[in-house]
């Protein structure tokens, strides 16, 4: 099953924009997706003078912009991406968020590819600008830990986080459909961390084993049942389903054993009256702790609708 995707790559010249466009190139290595970049810098005041300083901000905007796009264009060309037209561009706006939002609506990008700010090497670190599309974007959002421009190789596997909800089933339905069309397998995770032990537990030194036995019957069957009715429509899919835990977060995110050919989809929350991504509690701290690129799929969003119609 062929699809044509087009990712649009939030770029500045460091290393967070080398890392997403290492992300984009590894999703156009996986199947047929076209890749562009977008440079936001900041807009002059609205009411432009004939003053002095005002020519030269305007001119400093200029040669910043087009020394981006040069940048973004070398890089291109080391990748060996295959690009969409313009393959390379800036606009200039009030703040990054509101200009990729216009870019991305504009060229009707199917998913828009951020770097981290800072953090840890191997994890995503949320900067204002991500924050701030993770409460607007009506796209998916695909985040690349710091590093990923160290390797560009396809996606080797889709992982999803399942729980059951509207929004997990938002994510299974757009990481299914990536997965029959990039001909890899497809694991739905379940996690879940345990909070340290009080001292003495009030029901019982064996009462959180109890429960902890108890949710991880429950998530297998959970997790059992969207694989059988995924073989019942998907019969091609290699799916297969995990359920893990840890004490805390970190630890139930490590025990996932991610390789480095994962991609971690996870669902977000709805905001408003219509899609956009709003992370619950859960998923951000996997997003905080995930080793690996991750996409965030708002509910309803275009990119599992128009993969859908391919």
């Amino acid at each position: 099953m062929g699809i044509d995707m087009s990712a649009l790559v939030g770029w500045i010249p460091d290393d967070s924009g080398h890392d997403a466009l290492a992300l984009a190139a590894r999703f156009a290595a996986s199947g047929s997706v076209a890749v562009r970049t977008c440079t936001v810098l900041p807009q002059s005041w609205p009411f432009p003078s004939m003053a002095k300083v005002d020519a030269e901000y305007q001119r400093w905007l200029s040669e910043h912009g087009v020394s981006a796009v040069r940048a973004a264009q070398a890089a291109i060309a080391e990748l060996g991406v295959r690009t969409a037209d313009p393959a390379a561009f800036y606009v200039t706006n009030t703040a990054e968020s509101a200009g990729l939002n216009e870019a991305a609506k504009q060229y009707d990008a199917d998913i828009v590819v951020l770097g981290s700010a800072d953090g840890p090497a191997g994890r995503f670190a949320p900067g204002s600008t991500t924050d701030s599309l993770l409460h607007s974007s009506s796209v998916p959002l695909a985040l690349a830990p710091r590093g990923t421009r160290e390797t560009v190789k396809p996606i080797g596997r889709i992982s999803c986080a399942y729980v059951g909800t509207s929004q997990s089933e938002d994510a299974l339905r757009t990481a299914t459909v990536l997965a029959a069309a990039w001909s890899v397998p497809l694991r739905l995770i379940a996690f879940a961390p345990r909070a340290s032990t009080s001292f003495p537990p009030l029901g019982g030194y064996g009462a959180e084993d109890v429960v902890s036995a108890g949710w991880k019957q429950q998530a297998e069957s959970l997790l059992a049942d969207a694989r059988a009715a995924l073989f019942s429509t998907r019969s091609d899919l290699e799916v297969d389903t995990a359920t893990v835990a840890g004490h805390g977060w970190e630890a139930a995110v490590d025990a996932a054993a991610f390789t480095d050919s994962d991609l971690l989809v996870v669902g977000s929350s709805r905001l408003g009256p219509i899609a956009r991504v709003f992370l619950g509690s859960s998923a951000s701290k996997i997003i905080r702790y995930a080793k690996v690129p991750m996409l965030v799929v708002p509910r309803g969003s275009s990119l599992r609708a128009n993969l859908e119609e391919q």
